[in-house]
């Protein structure tokens, strides 16, 4: 999926484009009606199989609503920083890029009477994104007090009428994706799942920003049941200005954003024959006219022509010696078969273990923090080395 026109701030790892920062599972907490005693869950995975999903961020659970008397949610919260500062004066928004067909599924048994699981009215399709400003407070009995979130709410189309009336751009979603734009002027201030009035919430600061998350909750009892949210990358959108210098100046009327078209280069007029043609006719018209003719040209002078061949030769032999000396190095380097460091990677981002050590490494919560990274999120194919004790 293009990022471009945009700013990515997460995507797919472990190495996304910059200054994006890769979709991380131990980044999220849980925050669902549990605290308040209903039955709601949700959870976060990486996904890791197909290959052209490896890396995507599944938000997924079970929206319940029959527990608190019609009301229920769940949601993930991550407290990670955005790589950059989400500034008016840069950005006019979000774009959140969602997989149409999510490679998770969360199982959900069906009600005896066919009614939609978990007492709502319909499956769940729509979601909220929250962006909190400050930091929660907390109560004597360590749970969060509630606040001011400001909210981001988008559904999923099921259909082609459902497309229309939902906030997808059509220009950019296909066949695998489905574009969410968002302007800042769509984040909404709530407390508890209800409208604030914006002069009691203040102004929306979202270079503030303090924790996102991403909600499922049942609309008082609109929706329920099992979902499954594959994002594939977030990413801001910078304001129109700063791309006057390299798109033009029409813009797309669905798209937040001017719509790249693609540039051509013209040649210089009467620049028909390239630089490298005429010094390869010069050449062969050097090497392979007989003297009769260049004598009757006139041409009393010119090289010996054996050099036509002979400077071939020799950079081919330069070449070749340079790339025998290389893979005599490699071989010189090469350890012996038996020797460990063919079976470890001494370069690694993995804590050195040494039998000197004090404390055992499981002793330190610093050391064992540093040595056991998060390797779960990262595809088999990407680790490298894992050390077991």
């Amino acid at each position: 999926m293009s990022y471009a026109g945009t700013l990515p701030l997460f995507a797919p790892g472990p190495n996304p484009r910059a200054p994006a920062l890769p979709w991380r599972s131990d980044d999220f907490t849980a925050v669902d009606d549990r605290v308040r005693g209903g039955t709601s869950h949700s959870r976060i995975a990486i996904v890791q199989y197909p290959s052209q999903s490896r890396g995507e961020l599944v938000f997924s659970g079970f929206l319940d609503t029959t527990t608190l008397g019609g009301s229920g949610f769940a949601s993930q919260a991550s407290t990670t920083p955005p790589p950059v500062t989400l500034a008016k004066t840069d950005f006019s928004g979000l774009r959140l890029v969602i997989r149409r067909e999510p490679n998770w599924s969360e199982p959900s048994p069906i009600p005896p009477d066919g009614s939609n699981p978990g007492g709502g009215k319909c499956p769940v399709t729509s979601f909220v994104f929250q962006i909190k400003t400050e930091k929660p407070r907390r109560r004597p009995d360590g749970r969060r007090e509630s606040g001011v979130v400001w909210e981001w709410s988008f559904t999923v189309p099921q259909t082609e009428e459902g497309m229309k009336r939902s906030r997808v751009n059509p220009v950019l979603s296909n066949e695998e994706f489905w574009v969410f734009d968002s302007t800042w002027e769509d984040f909404k201030p709530s407390y508890r799942g209800r409208p604030v009035d914006k002069d009691t919430a203040g102004e929306f600061r979202p270079e503030q920003t303090y924790e996102w998350s991403f909600m499922a909750r049942s609309n008082f009892q609109a929706q329920s049941g099992p979902f499954a949210l594959q994002m594939h990358s977030l990413s801001a959108l910078p304001l129109e200005d700063q791309f006057q210098s390299t798109y033009p100046p029409h813009s797309s009327s669905t798209s937040p954003l001017p719509v790249e078209e693609e540039s051509t280069l013209d040649a210089p007029p009467g620049n028909w024959v390239d630089e490298k043609a005429v010094l390869w006719i010069g050449w062969i018209a050097w090497a392979l006219t007989p003297d009769e003719v260049l004598q009757k040209v006139r041409i009393a002078w010119y090289p010996n022509r054996e050099w036509a061949f002979l400077l071939p030769a020799w950079s081919l032999f330069v070449v070749l010696a340079v790339y025998a000396i290389f893979i005599g190095l490699n071989a010189r380097n090469t350890p012996e078969l038996e020797d460990i460091s063919n079976v470890t990677d001494s370069v690694q981002n993995v804590y050195r273990i040494s039998m000197q050590d004090e404390v055992h490494l499981f002793e330190d919560e610093k050391m064992l923090a540093h040595s056991l990274h998060d390797i779960y999120d990262l595809p088999p194919t990407y680790v490298s080395r894992q050390i077991h004790l």
